[in-house]
């Protein structure tokens, strides 16, 4: 009798575990994933944001605020490009990102959300906007507005990429593995 409750426990485990669905986090659907940043960024301590957009302004530090939401796509690949320029700029930059799901009707969080994400707006030392983007730009445009406040010359379109941080960025996720890299050539 213990042998038959040991098999039927054991079929029990072997079911579920064939019938239940995998947990896969995927960067180009729209599914959520959940937080985009410590998923995709391999930066969770973006979420909340250290200060708000009115203290960065009273405090006279530059700001690159971005509105976005966890279940687009176009926001998961973003995640990585804010997380590599954070990295660099983060000393002189406040980096304030808010989910658009959280704002409510009158939250002055949302008062320059356009309705589309992700969006990205970058505030100078005095608190004006000096850049303004919507979807997922490439990195070295958003990182030429953030030099130029700091009068830095451009990097030239194309020179960096964001680096991806993990499996799931890279590829190397279950079977979308990329192809090998190719020989260097003496």
């Amino acid at each position: 009798m213990l042998w038959l409750r040991l098999l039927l426990v054991a079929l029990w485990v072997v079911l579920m575990g064939w019938l239940s669905p995998p947990a896969h986090a995927l960067l180009n659907d729209d599914r959520y994933d959940g937080n985009i940043f410590a998923l995709y960024g391999s930066n969770g301590g973006m979420i909340p944001p250290r200060v708000s957009l009115k203290q960065a302004k009273e405090q006279g530090i530059p700001a690159l605020l971005v509105y976005y939401i966890d279940d687009s796509s176009d926001c998961k690949k973003y995640a990585a490009t804010l997380a590599n320029l954070q990295v660099r700029y983060g000393w002189g930059v406040y980096f304030i990102p808010y989910s658009v799901d959280s704002l409510l009707p009158g939250d002055e969080r949302g008062q320059y959300y356009s309705g589309q994400v992700p969006q990205t707006l970058l505030f100078d030392s005095q608190g004006n906007l000096v850049y303004q983007s919507i979807g997922n730009r490439p990195i070295t445009e958003v990182e030429n507005a953030i030099r130029a406040l700091f009068q830095l010359d451009p990097v030239p379109p194309g020179v960096i990429q964001a680096k991806p941080f993990n499996e799931i960025q890279t590829g190397f996720a279950g079977s979308r593995s990329p192809a090998p890299p190719a020989e260097a050539q003496p």
